[in-house]
Formats: C-alpha cells, sequence, structure tokens
C-alpha cells in the first residue's frame, strides 16, 4: 500500500480533518485529496478509481449524508476498489448515515473494508451553546491512529472482506423543516466576501449587502464558523430551540467507533 487517495465533503473542515489524520497514519508515500465541498471543484468527474485504497469523509446531516455529497461522489466510478467509509457527526447520533455511504460506496463499484464514525464540533455549536466543542481534538487524533493501525493490520492479513455497519433500512426520513439561512449583521460586516467563498451551494451573493438564498441552504454554518467580523449568526427562533435540545442532550462526550 503505497498512496491512498482521500475524498471528503466538509464545509467547516472537520470532515476533512478526520480524513487527513487517518490518511496519514496509514504511512503511504503519495495522498491524493478530492475535495468535493463546492459544486465547481470537478476533480471527481469521470473519475474510476482501480486498484488503490481510498477513503471517502462525509458528515451527518440529520442522521443521514448530505444530498449534496451523495450527488457529488456519484461522479466517480470504481472497479472493486478497497474503500474505508467514515462519517463525522456533532455528538448526536449517526443513526443511517453509515450504512447509506457504505450502500453507496457498493453502488459505485468500490468494497468498503474498514468503517468508522468520527465526532466533530457540531455546526450548530457556539460559544454559549457547546456541542462538541474544538473536536476533532487530541484523543480524537489519538483515535484516528488507533483506527489506521486496525486497518493496515487487515490489509497486512490480506482480508478483503466487506466489513459490517449498523444501521437501519429503509433510511431514517428526514425530519421536514422550515427554509432558513443564517443573517447577517449589517453593521458588522465589512463585504469581504469570505461566506460566500466556503458556501457549499454557492448561494451568497454580495453586493451592497449580503444575500442568501435560504431554500437551498443546507445549514452547514460555513459561513458563520469562516465570518472574521462575526457578521453571519442563525437567529430563528426555530434554530433557537434546536440548539437548546442538542445542548441540553447531546453535550456528554462521545467517542469514535471503529468497523473492521
Amino acid at each position: 500500500m503505497s498512496s491512498i487517495n482521500l475524498i471528503y465533503f466538509s464545509p467547516t473542515n472537520t470532515s476533512k480533518k478526520i480524513a487527513q489524520y487517518i490518511g496519514r497514519e496509514l504511512d503511504v508515500q503519495v495522498i491524493s485529496e478530492f475535495d468535493i465541498t463546492k459544486p465547481d471543484l470537478t476533480d471527481l468527474e469521470n473519475k474510476r478509481f482501480e486498484n488503490e485504497l481510498t477513503l471517502m469523509a462525509i458528515p451527518v446531516y440529520k442522521g443521514r449524508l448530505p444530498k449534496e455529497a451523495v450527488a457529488r461522489l456519484k461522479k466517480c466510478k470504481a472497479n472493486k476498489a478497497p474503500v474505508i467509509i467514515v462519517i463525522v457527526y456533532g455528538n448526536r447520533e449517526f443513526d443511517d448515515a453509515l450504512l447509506e455511504l457504505k450502500d453507496l460506496s457498493i453502488e459505485l463499484g468500490f468494497v468498503p473494508i474498514a468503517a468508522a464514525a468520527f465526532i466533530g464540533e457540531h455546526s450548530y455549536s457556539s460559544e454559549d451553546k457547546p456541542i462538541a466543542h474544538n473536536r476533532p481534538d487530541c484523543e480524537d487524533i489519538l483515535k484516528a491512529k488507533e483506527f489506521a493501525n486496525k486497518v493496515v493490520a487487515k490489509i497486512q492479513n490480506s482480508d478483503e472482506s466487506q466489513v459490517k455497519v449498523p444501521g437501519n433500512y429503509p433510511y431514517k426520513e428526514l425530519p421536514q423543516a422550515p427554509a432558513m439561512a443564517p443573517g447577517t449583521i449589517a453593521e458588522n460586516c465589512s463585504l469581504c466576501g469570505i461566506c460566500a467563498d466556503v458556501c457549499p451551494m454557492n448561494i451568497i451573493e454580495i453586493k451592497e449587502s449580503v444575500i442568501t438564498n435560504a431554500e437551498d441552504c443546507i445549514c452547514c454554518c460555513a459561513c458563520v464558523k469562516s465570518c472574521p467580523d462575526d457578521a453571519r449568526l442563525f437567529d430563528t427562533s426555530f434554530m433557537g430551540q434546536i440548539k437548546d435540545m442538542l445542548f441540553k442532550n447531546c453535550s456528554e462526550r462521545k467517542e469514535p467507533e471503529f468497523f473492521v
């Protein structure tokens, strides 16, 4: 094993970090990265993976994979190439997301040989209501190394068996929610454009003010966490209720889970 492909959808960089941590610990010579976070990043277009090892890292939104990530992953195909599948969730539950990623990888022609569920800071986490704050952290990095060692051992033993993961089919139905998006505090905003640059949906325009198309917002909060002026925020009453629920019920630390 001399190389690995990292594929990640990572609006707030947590999935990217986890993918890179694991990739480095696999002790390979070449690491190729495919960032599918933005729709105009088309490195996967018509890409066909053969014998090389690949790792997919995708965040969990409402217990499922983001539809946008699924659509972008479907741009590539594989010829029975081994793949490590990783989901990153915000300390609530990952529900059926790992099973969904396994099924998707098989549909694309990969053979999933190992899987993991890691924790990243929740998209809705804030200073006053932290949820998995600053994760992945040092302990998670150690867990990434532990997971990588298990994967290497399986490969060295020539074990090509397909991994078993938890989850239910049919997958969890996505809850209905009103269209909403972060707003902008005009007096704080310098119109720098960073929010538009990081938006994975390209739905933010910078004119005389910041204009956001709430209908297509996936509530990833990339714009909120990236704003250097703290000008972007989610302050709807519905979002406030969600954050209260998450802070109350999901503050106790959870640990990564491995399936090899």
